[in-house]
């Protein structure tokens, strides 16, 4: 999967965009077909958050956090089905807001997963796309 990116501009300053990128309170207020958000831990590298969507029939991702840099950033990784994803948020101050960039990363490792990775890559990035509207129509309220 090439690399996707998708930006939004905030009118909040990066320090109250960030809680909302990875906080268990606040990830479900925004992320569309998520059943549950669980975070083993106080925030930081290395705590596991575990993601539980109804697409596909319900999906557990088991996640990492492998960047913690508030209020600028921070990204997650975990692997299904043979694909390993990154994921980032990259906050930076914008005249007062925020821009706020999510970026995506997949690689296959594998035969099945080169070929799963076309069929969801389009829904995935329309997913992605709508849930970080969402989260800018909330910080905007």
């Amino acid at each position: 999967m090439p690399n996707f990116s998708h930006s939004i501009e905030v009118s909040k300053p990066p320090s109250e965009v960030f809680p909302w990128l990875l906080e268990q309170d606040k990830v479900p207020q925004w992320t569309s077909d998520l059943e549950r958000y669980d975070v083993d831990g106080p925030l930081g590298v290395g705590t596991r958050v575990t993601q539980k969507l109804t697409v596909a029939g319900g999906i557990a991702l088991d996640m990492e956090i492998t960047e913690y840099s508030p209020p600028s950033g921070a990204a997650t990784a975990f692997e299904t089905n043979g694909v390993k994803v990154t994921s980032a948020y990259i906050l930076a101050e914008n005249g007062g807001g925020t821009r706020l960039t999510q970026t995506l990363d997949a690689q296959a490792s594998g035969f099945t997963a080169k070929m799963l990775i076309p069929i969801v890559q389009g829904r995935l990035e329309g997913k992605l796309k709508e849930d970080l509207e969402r989260l800018k129509g909330l910080l905007e309220g």
